[in-house]
C-alpha cells in the first residue's frame, strides 16, 4: 500500500504510518482465504477495469465490519498498469438488518411449518416430537428435549418424553431432572430461562451429589428452557435446549421458542382432548356392545321364562284336572264302598246261616263274597288315588 486515507483510518482503525508498505491482505479475515480473495479482486480489476468484493473485513483491535469494496486499476500515459485504487464502504448495519430479517423469516417459516404440521396431528407423542425437532431447528441448538411435568410426592420427578439432535440412549442412563434451582422455574411455569454459559450461572451446581451435569452427559454451556403451559394454566412440561458453545442463544432464539411453546401448548391440549374423545367413543362402543349383548341375552331369557311359565301353566291345569278327577273318584269310591259294606254284610250273614248240606249255595255265596272283596280292594285303590296316597305294592288282592 502506498496511500491510506483518513476515511480508511476512521473505518478500520489503523493509521497511514501503520499501513504504508503492507499488503491489503492484512484487512481480510485469515479463515476466509485472504490472499486468494485479494488476488481474485485484483485480477478482475486488471481484466475488466473494475474488481469488487464483499465480506467481513478486519479492524484494528480485532473488530470486524461487513464491507463492500471496489478496486480500480491505475494506468500511466502508455496505458500500463502502475497500481490500484481501493474504495471500501461500511455496510455492517445493512448486513445485520438483512441477516436479522433473514433469520426472522427463517424463524417464521419454521413456526408456520410446525404450526401446520401440529394442526394436522392428533397423536400426542408425534406432537411433542414435532415441537422438539422444530425447537432445535429454530434455536440452532445441538440437542433439545421435552420433559413432562410429572411430580412425585417429594416434588423431584420429571418424565423424559422426546429428544432431538441426539439418540435417546444419550439420556437413558441419566436420572430425570430434579427440582433444582435451574429446572424449577421451567417446571413451575415462571418463565423462560436463558444462560450464555450455564456452568457460570449462579443457580448451577448447587445440588448434591453431582453438583452439575453427570459424568458422560452431552456437553452443555448455552442453555435455553421454556415452560409449556396449557390453556387451563397447567404447566404441561418444559422444552430444554443445549449447545456446547457459549452464547449460542440470543433474544431471537428466546422469542421464537416462546412462540413455539404456545403452539405446543395448543397442540398438546388438542391431542389430549382427541385422546379423551377417542377413549369416550371406545367406552361408548363397549357400552353399546354390552347393551346389545344384554338385549340379546334378555330376549333369550324372556323366551326361556315364557316357555317355562307355559309349561308350568300346563302342568297346573293338568294338576287341577287330576285333582278334580281325584275328588270325583273319591266321592264315587265312598259311595261304592258303602254299597259294598251292605253286600259284604249280607253275604257274610248268608254264609254263616246256610246249612252244611247246602253246598251249592255255600259255594255261590263264597264266590259272591270274593267278588265283593275284590271290589272293596279296587275301592281302596280309588280312595288312595283320590287322597294322592301311594299304594301299598305288597297288599294282596283276594282271588277266587
Amino acid at each position: 500500500m502506498t496511500g491510506w486515507s483518513k476515511g480508511a483510518e476512521a473505518l478500520l482503525g489503523w493509521s497511514q504510518d501503520e499501513m504504508l508498505g503492507k499488503t491489503l491482505v492484512a484487512i481480510f479475515p485469515p479463515e476466509g482465504g485472504a490472499a486468494v480473495l485479494l488476488e481474485a479482486e485484483l485480477a478482475d480489476a486488471r481484466s475488466r477495469g473494475k474488481g469488487s468484493g464483499e465480506g467481513w473485513r478486519l479492524q484494528k483491535g480485532g473488530g470486524r465490519i461487513w464491507a463492500v469494496g471496489e478496486t480500480t486499476p491505475i494506468l500511466d500515459d502508455a496505458k500500463g498498469l502502475v497500481g490500484f485504487v481501493k474504495v471500501l464502504r461500511d455496510r455492517t448495519e445493512q448486513r445485520e438488518t438483512e441477516m436479522a430479517l433473514r433469520e426472522r423469516t427463517r424463524a417464521l417459516e419454521i413456526l408456520h411449518r410446525a404450526g401446520a404440521n401440529l394442526a394436522r396431528e392428533d397423536d400426542l407423542e408425534k406432537v411433542v416430537q414435532l415441537v422438539t425437532d422444530a425447537g432445535v431447528e429454530l434455536t440452532g441448538a445441538q440437542f433439545g428435549a421435552f420433559f413432562y411435568n410429572v411430580i412425585n410426592p417429594s416434588g423431584e420427578s420429571y418424565m423424559l418424553y422426546t429428544l432431538s439432535g441426539v439418540p435417546r440412549e444419550a439420556f437413558s442412563k441419566f436420572p430425570m431432572p430434579r427440582n433444582t434451582a435451574v429446572f424449577a422455574p421451567t417446571f413451575l411455569g415462571e418463565g423462560i430461562v436463558r444462560s450464555a454459559d450455564i456452568t457460570q450461572d449462579s443457580r448451577y451446581g448447587k445440588n448434591e451429589p453431582r453438583k452439575g451435569m453427570p459424568e458422560g452427559h452431552p456437553p452443555v454451556r448455552s442453555y435455553l428452557a421454556v415452560p409449556v403451559i396449557s390453556r387451563t394454566g397447567e404447566v404441561i412440561g418444559g422444552l430444554f435446549f443445549g449447545h456446547a458453545d457459549i452464547g449460542a442463544f440470543d433474544e431471537a432464539s428466546e422469542s421464537g421458542l416462546a412462540g413455539l411453546a404456545g403452539e405446543a401448548a395448543v397442540a398438546i391440549d388438542n391431542a389430549r382432548l382427541f385422546d379423551a374423545a377417542q377413549r369416550e367413543l371406545q367406552e361408548r362402543r363397549r357400552a353399546e356392545e354390552a347393551l346389545k349383548d344384554l338385549n340379546t341375552n334378555l330376549e333369550h331369557l324372556v323366551k326361556q321364562k315364557t316357555e317355562e311359565l307355559t309349561r308350568n301353566a300346563e302342568a297346573l291345569r293338568q294338576a287341577q284336572k287330576m285333582e278334580a278327577v281325584g275328588q270325583l273318584t273319591g266321592g264315587v269310591a265312598h259311595d261304592f264302598n258303602n254299597l259294598l259294606q251292605i253286600i259284604v254284610g249280607n253275604l257274610d250273614t248268608l254264609i254263616w246261616n246256610l246249612a252244611a248240606e247246602a253246598g251249592r249255595l255255600r259255594r255261590a255265596a263264597s264266590q259272591a263274597m270274593n267278588g265283593a272283596k275284590r271290589a272293596a280292594a279296587l275301592t281302596l285303590r280309588l280312595l288312595a288315588f283320590a287322597r294322592r296316597q301311594s299304594l301299598d305294592p305288597n297288599r294282596s288282592t283276594p282271588t277266587a
